[in-house]
């Protein structure tokens, strides 16, 4: 690459690129997100707008409240849904907990028994550490009833804080639906306004190969989320876990979810079938868990580089990157801004590299 003038200035324009799309991520993406999602969303439903518009001669109003109803009403049962199981199983482990408590006591009285009798004829000092290590765990198991309590209350404290930000964020994004949807041509028409004529047609070219790119980026999460629940319905069985197909797929589901994964069901279920004496299961869950974190973080950059045309080794780093930086938003959005970043230079608005 001839370094000249005019690469000087390409090269400038991407990090000034890089830099501009890292503030807008890190400042300014939690006040539009709304907006922005909202925009998808019509996005998403503009094909079944349109097919309503021209078989049932729906105006473009009424057929955007439609589907922004039906779609709206599907996506609040779902949380709804959720929220409502969770608070159920949450119930219940908390009617559970005392008799849990109670199991662990009488596992911990037969562990002590066991290793008194079994130190009782090595030197005092070796029975004396014995005993300092029992009596520290007797004392940090009496505190866990506090404990959870605690964190009970912290966790009732934080969501109880946020219900009104996500009611309040739900509601912008749901009237926000509806009025992008039904005005989705003018304001398509108005961004493409802003943009110079000469540059129409790369916009759109990028748009296309954007949306095609994210397609098989959705195309990936949703193989690795077949994989892995392919993984726990193995596990599932194995261990002879009732309903074990219902709850893989609700396990995949989750770990399909940025922010959460398989250890946000699997471990805390480990802990409580441990708490409650049964060993084997924690072990079983816990092993799963293990194998499936291995599986994921060996496959994801290999299925998404595959999908999307980066080497594994290039999504991998923009993914660690995009978490270093952003949090776990950042694993998605990093790895899609280098998509477009290569998208750039394959249509030879740039050259970075040979």
């Amino acid at each position: 690459m001839t370094f000249n003038k005019e690469t000087a200035l390409k090269v400038l324009y991407v990090l000034l690129g890089i830099l501009g799309a890292f503030l807008f991520i890190r400042y300014v993406l939690a006040w539009v997100a709304p907006f922005l999602l909202a925009l998808l969303t019509a996005r998403l439903m503009e094909p079944a707008v349109r097919a309503l518009r021209r078989r049932v001669r729906f105006k473009r109003g009424l057929a955007a409240a439609v589907c922004s109803v039906l779609f709206l009403g599907l996506l609040l049962g779902l949380i709804v849904l959720i929220v409502v199981r969770l608070l159920s199983t949450a119930g219940d482990f908390v009617m559970k907990l005392p008799d849990m408590l109670e199991g662990v006591a009488g596992f911990m009285g037969r562990i002590k028994n066991s290793v008194t009798g079994f130190v009782a004829d090595t030197p005092q000092q070796t029975k004396d550490f014995v005993d300092a290590v029992i009596s520290n765990i007797e004392g940090t198991l009496s505190e866990v009833p506090q404990r959870l309590s605690a964190w009970a209350l912290g966790l009732a404290g934080s969501i109880a804080s946020g219900v009104p930000k996500f009611v309040m964020f739900f509601i912008t994004y749901a009237i926000s639906v509806f009025f992008i949807s039904a005005g989705y041509p003018q304001i398509i028409r108005f961004i493409m306004r802003q943009v110079p004529p000469r540059w129409h047609q790369r916009v759109l070219t990028l748009k296309h190969d954007f949306v095609s790119t994210l397609g098989k980026w959705l195309k990936a999460q949703a193989m690795m989320m077949g994989i892995t629940f392919t993984e726990l319905c193995a596990a599932f069985a194995i261990m002879r876990i009732p309903y074990s197909v219902l709850i893989a797929a609700a396990v995949a589901l989750i770990d399909a979810l940025p922010v959460f994964g398989t250890g946000t069901i699997l471990i805390p279920w480990a802990i409580i079938t441990l708490i409650g004496g049964e060993t084997h299961l924690a072990v079983g869950l816990a092993l799963t868990y293990g194998v499936v974190s291995l599986v994921r973080s060996i496959l994801e950059p290999r299925l998404i580089g595959g999908q999307i045309g980066l080497h594994p080794v290039v999504t991998l780093i923009a993914m660690y990157i995009g978490f270093c930086t952003v949090g776990v938003l950042g694993m998605i959005l990093f790895p899609l801004g280098i998509i477009m970043l290569k998208q750039f230079h394959d249509r030879g608005y740039v050259k970075l590299w040979k």
